[in-house]
């Protein structure tokens, strides 16, 4: 009887836990900072910058596929990549922050970084996208401001 009583509670609260988790809010957009910190020198002498890149909400972001801009008016978003894929990438926590160097573009135009972020990690993230049928949603893209004033 004792042991029967044990079960039906765990099931209990495992139900619990998968309701709850199924009527949490869908989460927006991430809130998310990139910001220059300054620029320093390879031990060759090549020039890099310094960047920070904050998560400054709560949920759980995965930063990934960098890219630097450079001004393109006839584009669409008014910018273009100037180069390949920043190769960095990061899992964090809500409030934290990661650091990086990257090789900034040779000439003293403006530039800019843009990054992909999935913010639905988490086993309540999984267990809505397993109950809602939907799947993963599209990362979103994140660009920071202009670096070296605006183009």
């Amino acid at each position: 009887m004792r042991k029967t009583t044990i079960i039906l509670l765990v099931l209990l609260a495992g139900c619990t836990w998968l309701a709850w988790a199924a009527f949490q809010p869908v989460l927006g957009r991430p809130n998310v900072s990139i910001s220059l910190l300054g620029y320093t020198n390879e031990t060759s002498g090549t020039r890099l910058a310094m960047i920070a890149v904050s998560n400054l909400g709560t949920s759980t972001i995965f930063v990934y596929r960098g890219c630097i801009g450079i001004p393109a008016s006839a584009e669409f978003r008014g910018w273009t990549p100037a180069g390949n894929i920043i190769p960095w990438h990061s899992m964090l926590d809500g409030g934290a922050i990661a650091t990086f160097t990257v090789l900034p573009p040779t000439n003293p135009s403006p530039w800019k970084l843009s990054f992909l972020v999935y913010n639905d990690y988490g086993a309540v993230q999984a267990v809505k996208r397993v109950m809602a049928a939907e799947g993963r949603h599209m990362p979103f893209e994140i660009e920071s401001d202009w670096i070296g004033g605006k183009p």
